[in-house]
């Protein structure tokens, strides 16, 4: 008899070549194809104004510690998966996704869809008004993240089941269309892995398939989607059952703004 281990010991893996170049893994392993284009793309020499690869993901779970090392390379990562139960994240094998879960995440200021979003104080957004600091360089959006609903016994809940890696490079400059020296990023997408299988090490026993792709109208559907999923966000291990996003939308505080402007303009006629 075949044992569990064994499994599909006898199953022949197929690789296909895409015709943008890109490729596609059917059959046992096929994470190691997401492994193997995060790598090359952790390897390109980074200079001040291309400083690395950036990587926006989703996954009900992740486990696999070759994948989490090289997340752990990125200039840039954010992955978002499922709630778990409370128990998994004390699990010794879990370290190093905690580990990755608290190293620096999102750069909030590549993302003009995040601009709006600032850590909340007691369940309230952010006001801004005049003299408020910059809240994105405050805001923490750290690498790995949670969202949705804590399982509860045999109950079932909705879950993030997506399984995409969203992969760029960041970039900056102070080149700014006014012509003054305005310090910018961003985030550019070159290519997107879509796949059955979950960022986890018993994924690699089964058959699966995956594929990268180029398809300009599908990574910009897949920023979309994984920057709405970061935007409603936790942080790992540490939410309610339900959910509680962290981030919550920014308000402006027009009329003092608007006070604060005509005082500006008074005192320069003054002057």
């Amino acid at each position: 008899m075949t044992s569990e281990i064994d499994g599909f010991a006898e199953w022949h893996d197929t690789q296909v070549s895409l015709r943008d170049g890109q490729d596609a893994y059917f059959g046992l392993n096929v994470l190691r194809g997401l492994v193997s284009g995060l790598q090359t793309a952790a390897s390109v020499r980074r200079t001040e104004r291309s400083w690395g690869p950036g990587v926006l993901a989703s996954t009900m779970w992740m486990d696999d510690p070759e994948l989490i090392e090289v997340l752990g390379c990125m200039a840039n990562v954010c992955v978002v998966v499922t709630k778990q139960h409370r128990a998994k994240y004390e699990r010794p094998e879990t370290q190093p996704l905690r580990d990755l879960a608290t190293s620096n995440g999102l750069a909030h200021d590549a993302y003009p869809e995040l601009f709006d979003y600032a850590t909340g104080e007691s369940g309230e957004g952010l006001v801004v008004g005049p003299g408020t600091p910059n809240w994105r360089e405050s805001t923490k959006i750290h690498a790995v993240r949670e969202v949705g609903f804590r399982k509860s016994g045999q109950r079932l809940v909705p879950i993030v089941h997506a399984k995409i890696a969203l992969l760029g490079r960041m970039w900056g400059t102070d080149e700014h269309p006014s012509g003054h020296v305005v310090d910018q990023m961003s985030f550019e997408a070159e290519r997107l892995w879509i796949g059955s299988a979950n960022f986890t090490r018993s994924s690699r026993r089964g058959l699966e398939m995956g594929m990268w792709t180029t398809d300009a109208q599908l990574m910009a559907g897949a920023r979309e989607f994984l920057l709405n999923l970061v935007a409603i966000s936790e942080p790992l291990g540490t939410g309610p059952d339900i959910p509680a996003p962290e981030l919550l939308p920014v308000s402006y505080d027009d009329v003092a703004m608007s006070e604060a402007l005509r005082s500006e303009a008074a005192w320069e006629d003054d002057d």
